[in-house]
């Protein structure tokens, strides 16, 4: 191992050279060059990689292993060429039985706008690419990722980490590449002399298909990367590309697009692009933002710690999940099938591009899921408050009795949309049964208990105090802040007071 780690370091004081060619994007040639690739990667200060998996991952028989892998990448820069030695990072998740892999990985280019690598998918979708026998990859492609602050890979775990080198996003794109040709071409993967057997991250199981998939800041990079056509050599099958970026110059490799409400207005599908724009969800909501407030506490933070985005801001609980494992259902389909994923209602905008909202505030158009076309909250995108994070309003119990007059009559009305939606393609099976499972527990409204979404969820705001404060924490014109204060202060502390 001491070998190994002194030829890294030796092959990383390459020097860089300058090459001049003729355009800014990459010259065809034969083949993107195989990185040196190492691992299963072991040890370290906390004896397990950054990322290391929340889900059970014996529970569905899957394993999780780092690799390291390094060579020369190219960075193409206004008509220049320049080369670099870099040292980083990919992880790879399967299912133990070869058997059981459908031929299509994920290969996430990981987000680094924390500077730490967040993964999108798998907080989302873990459960479902297990079950359905999917390869999940995620690459450290970007150098705020590998360097050099105290959540980066070398500050998290100096010891682990300690032989990367990256030298600087300009040559992210083709790591990220010579990731995916390690994946898909393993044999051709180099090795330290002295080690004549290529490493296969894959475990001899043959890569079919390649889905790149990038969210928020790396759908910006992976939109520079599809105009720039850094596919030229044909490794990526489809991308899906989330919660931001595009416009697409380069659609020879189809991409779908999933987008929150507050994103701006898109093209029209067409035979290789497809866009679904969901109403009620934000940029970074709960379902996405547990996992990752989970793992934070695990790996940066004191255990236990209160989660200070959801006591601010009321995280938006749009149904993100149901379209993420809709479109990767969708994804496998055009790769097997050729079929393209549905389209879905676009959102409705003014003239001015802003998305236009009913009298409860809710979005009007695009793919509705259940809870926004059958709401029983304010779920929406953007505010001034959390940009980011959206808005979560619970309302009255008075409003929704009043709305469905039965509990019995709000599930169905619920199960009847779902059904709707599958029918249609948006949303799976499985995840109707979620969501008419989630609208039969959701009866507190119908129990007299006003305080159904907090602690105290029986508690009732019918004294002199807490009903003046639970009517004025649904004023629109407080800031997002106090009502969340106001809602919780009421339902936790007054009403068990009697007050």
């Amino acid at each position: 191992m001491r070998q190994r780690i002194v030829m890294a370091a030796a092959a990383l004081t390459l020097a860089m050279s300058t090459v001049v060619t003729a355009s800014a994007a990459p010259k065809p040639a034969s083949g993107e060059p195989n990185p040196i690739v190492e691992g299963p990667v072991a040890g370290g200060v906390h004896g397990y990689m950054w990322n290391h998996s929340l889900f059970d991952l014996d529970n569905f028989d899957y394993t999780e292993n780092e690799y390291f892998f390094s060579g020369v990448a190219a960075s193409h820069q206004n008509g220049v060429e320049t080369t670099a030695p870099y040292r980083s990072r990919f992880f790879v998740r399967l299912p133990r039985d070869a058997s059981r892999f459908n031929g299509t990985v994920i290969v996430e280019w990981l987000n680094v706008t924390d500077q730490d690598d967040l993964e999108t998918v798998w907080p989302v979708e873990a459960d479902y690419l297990m079950q359905h026998g999917y390869g999940y990859v995620g690459v450290s492609a970007q150098l705020a990722g590998v360097c050099c602050g105290p959540t980066t890979l070398k500050g998290w775990d100096p010891v682990r980490y300690s032989t990367l080198v990256h030298p600087g996003d300009n040559f992210s794109y083709d790591i990220y590449t010579q990731a995916i040709q390690a994946l898909r071409h393993p044999k051709g993967n180099r090795t330290y002399v002295g080690t004549p057997d290529p490493v296969d991250p894959m475990l001899g199981m043959n890569v079919k298909y390649v889905v790149a998939n990038g969210a928020s800041q790396s759908a910006g990079t992976l939109t520079t990367y599809i105009n720039n056509h850094y596919n030229n050599h044909h490794l990526i099958d489809l991308y899906v590309i989330t919660r931001g970026g595009g416009p697409f110059d380069d659609l020879s490799t189809p991409v779908f697009q999933l987008n929150e409400e507050a994103q701006p207005a898109h093209p029209k599908d067409n035979s290789h692009y497809v866009l679904w724009e969901e109403a009620g969800t934000a940029h970074a909501p709960a379902v996405w933002y547990g996992y990752v407030w989970r793992e934070k506490s695990r790996d940066q933070a004191v255990p236990g710690a209160p989660n200070p985005i959801n006591a601010a801001c009321g995280l938006n609980r749009g149904s993100t999940d149901y379209s993420a494992r809709a479109l990767t259902y969708w994804g496998q389909q055009y790769l097997t099938k050729g079929t393209l994923p549905p389209s879905a209602p676009r959102l409705k905008r003014d003239s001015g591009g802003t998305v236009v909202r009913d009298k409860d505030s809710l979005a009007k158009g695009g793919l509705r899921h259940p809870f926004v076309q059958v709401p029983i909250a304010l779920n929406r995108s953007e505010t001034t408050d959390c940009p980011l994070f959206g808005l979560y309003r619970s309302w009255p119990a008075a409003k929704i009795v009043a709305r469905y007059h039965t509990h019995a009559g709000y599930v169905a009305k619920v199960a009847a949309w779902a059904a709707v939606e599958v029918r249609h393609g948006w949303l799976l099976p499985q995840d109707r049964r979620d969501v008419v499972r989630k609208a039969r527990a959701f009866d507190g409204p119908w129990k007299h208990a006003s305080c159904y979404d907090t602690a105290n969820a029986t508690g009732n705001e019918s004294g002199p105090v807490s009903s003046a404060v639970g009517d004025e924490s649904f004023d629109p014109n407080l800031p997002l802040g106090a009502q969340s204060v106001a809602r919780d202060v009421n339902c936790n502390v007054v009403v068990p007071l009697g007050l």
